[in-house]
């Protein structure tokens, strides 16, 4: 057999996580994008609170995990929370203003910035392989503007900039670049189950308060307003956090967060599906490319 059954569950829940967070995301977008992006990041994250903080109590009470509560691990949550808020921020305008077929395929740019964030602050080198997941990446993404070839060789990179959700999800993947190294330090002071189910059920409880001070979001009544949009967005965006921690739970964090990423490809599926975009075939073509660079800087050692 070419995989053992421990590494076909782990690709399993890492994809399975994919094909959420872009079901959600697409859900977001249906039930929630005429309504502006902080009422998004509000479906998105208090959405899903009520799924997953059982989901902690249960690892608590029942698995007896370990509370790893110590001055670094606060500081180091403390830090995310900060930062994923500001993301999640950018992400939902993105979403909100630009199609899903053509925006969310740039998440695919978090290890490029990975890559050079190692090499400008750690001096890491670029190997080989991460030098060809990057021409990948970027030939992925001019693909995704190669409509525009006829206004020029460079139009479709001037049309990446000129697209604002694009530039939103871009500035998301970077973020994403230092936070998932971040998440891994989070690990490292805890363990894989435990800080999944902690981070992701009490940044759905965060969120919305940030949300509430800044913006003076009514939480109960914007709640009520679209229950069932809020009880989708998040049902979907809890069964990837569930898939996200039972693959962590099998495979390094770098391997997992590389299949996860097959959710650029859905996210151009669900686009064609839910919205009728167009250039499908275009931009599935971009998302296969981009994809395939993430595989092979991740992957390929």
């Amino acid at each position: 057999m070419f995989f053992s059954h421990k590494e076909m569950a782990w690709i399993f829940f890492s994809i399975l996580a994919g094909f959420f967070v872009a079901l959600s995301d697409a859900l977001n977008k249906k039930y929630f994008g005429q309504e502006g992006y902080v009422k998004m990041t509000l479906a998105r994250t208090l959405g899903s609170f009520p799924f997953l903080f059982p989901l902690f109590l249960y690892f608590i009470f029942f698995e007896k995990r370990v509370l790893y509560f110590t001055a670094p691990f606060v500081e180091n949550v403390l830090i995310l929370f900060a930062l994923e808020i500001v993301a999640t921020l950018f992400y939902m305008k993105g979403l909100e203003i630009s199609p899903l077929s053509k925006s969310l395929p740039f998440l695919s740019f978090t290890p490029i910035f990975i890559v050079f964030t190692g090499y400008f602050l750690l001096g890491e080198k670029i190997s080989l392989s991460g030098f060809l997941g990057i021409l990948l990446i970027i030939f992925g993404a001019y693909t995704l503007n190669a409509s525009k070839l006829k206004e020029g060789l460079f139009s479709p990179l001037k049309g990446i900039w000129e697209d604002r959700g694009s530039l939103c999800i871009l500035v998301t993947a970077f973020i994403y670049g230092i936070t998932s190294v971040l998440g891994k330090r989070g690990i490292l002071l805890s363990d894989p189950l435990f800080f999944a189910s902690f981070y992701f059920s009490s940044l759905s409880l965060v969120t919305p308060l940030v949300l509430k001070v800044l913006y003076r979001v009514e939480l109960i009544k914007e709640t009520l307003k679209n229950l069932k949009g809020m009880v989708l967005v998040g049902a979907t965006q809890a069964l990837m956090c569930i898939s996200h921690m039972i693959a962590l739970s099998l495979v390094e964090t770098a391997y997992m967060i590389a299949f996860k990423r097959t959710s650029i490809i859905f996210a151009v599926l669900l686009g064609w599906l839910f919205f009728k975009e167009r250039e499908i075939p275009l931009r599935l073509s971009a998302a296969l490319i981009m994809f395939m660079g993430i595989l092979v800087i991740s992957l390929w050692k």
